[in-house]
């Protein structure tokens, strides 16, 4: 699945934390914490809006600043 580079750089953090992300059928990601937590987000953000929005939704499923 290829990540779009609007969330490359979440998704490099992300998985150094253990979480894993995958493509869904409608084309989603579903990022899935290491506590077993699934996140759904679109592929690719409309604006800068939708890319703050997916971070504050991993962010409150577990995934760590830094």
């Amino acid at each position: 699945m290829k990540i779009p580079e609007s969330y490359r750089s979440v998704a490099r953090k992300a998985k150094r934390q253990g979480w894993t992300i995958t493509g869904t059928r409608g084309r989603h990601l579903a990022w899935t914490s290491p506590a077993g937590a699934v996140v759904y987000t679109p592929s690719s953000p409309s604006d800068s809006r939708g890319y703050r929005n997916t971070v504050a939704l991993l962010r409150r499923a577990g995934l760590r600043a830094g």
